[in-house]
């Protein structure tokens, strides 16, 4: 029973907190306009997203796990299939420092432009680059999944989270705005 609290016990902080931060949440006081969600809705749900998962952890190790059996999360069984002869050694890892200080720059990049380019093309250029840079080398690929990507960030941020984004400045925003009018964003 001692090691099932010592198991539990994290679960037990995350839903006291996540708990304490909702009743917190609920104070938010305002009225969405035309049937839209307001600001507290994405800080409610992801609280009770977090409670349920912690509530389902506590009650599978309390009632599900027998007492010789200690019941394995996703990595570590994960780790328990692997085949034994990928557990000997393992070589010594490279060091990719010049691609950490690559992305790091990017990333400054992105922040520094993003009001100049807007986010669909910015988004899209360091989405683009980021993969290229960690050294993923099919074009077409890499093309299809930043511009995929960029357009599902901007649809699910400007018409269901209803957060604005830089839209950016002349050339720019033509960009922005013909792809608000072809998804529908006001």
């Amino acid at each position: 029973m001692l090691r099932n609290l010592r198991t539990i016990a994290p679960y037990l902080i995350v839903l006291a907190v996540s708990a304490f931060l909702y009743l917190l949440a609920n104070r938010i006081e305002f009225v969405a306009p035309g049937g839209r969600i307001g600001p507290d809705f994405w800080p409610k749900a992801i609280l009770l997203l977090a409670i349920a998962t912690c509530a389902y952890q506590i009650v599978k190790t309390l009632f599900f796990a027998r007492r010789d059996q200690k019941i394995a999360g996703v990595l570590e069984s994960i780790i328990e299939e692997a085949p034994a002869d990928t557990a000997g050694e393992e070589p010594q890892a490279r060091s990719y420092l010049h691609l950490l200080l690559t992305g790091a720059a990017m990333t400054i990049a992105y922040v520094v432009l993003i009001e100049r380019l807007g986010f669909f093309l910015c988004t899209f250029l360091y989405l683009a680059g980021f993969t290229w840079v960690g050294r993923y080398r099919r074009p077409g690929i890499v093309l299809a999944s930043s511009l995929l990507g960029s357009l599902v960030f901007m649809f699910v941020f400007m018409k269901i989270v209803y957060v604005s984004l830089p839209l950016g400045q002349e050339p720019f925003s033509e960009v922005s705005f013909l792809l608000m009018r072809l998804m529908g964003i006001r």
